[in-house]
């Protein structure tokens, strides 16, 4: 009677626990959703980078969150070229623009006089 009544109760614990906690579409939901918050604030970073290295990094860790979670750079409102115009503006940024050119010194030479 004991073995019965402890198999009962254990096959009742078994079966609340399963049922409890989130489903697998609230999971996917949680994980879709948080890989979003993550891969915008990468790309805030993204747009502030100084350096064309630092924004690639930054890029790749978006894409790489991006694509732990299977979304795209889409689902995010982006696309990929826009990511990759702040790595070409962030590398552009950090090249020191090139000096000016000195102007040829002009020689005055003085007119001669019809005369």
């Amino acid at each position: 009677m004991k073995r019965i009544v402890l198999l009962l109760v254990s096959l009742f614990v078994v079966f609340l626990s399963t049922g409890c906690g989130p489903s697998d579409a609230e999971k996917r939901a949680q994980q879709v959703a948080q890989a979003k918050d993550d891969a915008l604030k990468l790309r805030q970073q993204l747009a502030q980078a100084q350096s064309g290295a630092d924004a690639e990094n930054v890029r790749q860790q978006m894409m790489k969150v991006l694509s732990d979670a299977s979304l795209t750079v889409e689902s995010i409102h982006f696309s990929e070229a826009e990511l990759k115009d702040y790595v070409k503006a962030a590398s552009a940024a950090e090249k020191p623009a090139p000096p000016p050119k000195k102007a040829k010194a002009v020689r005055h030479t003085k007119a001669r006089r019809k005369g």
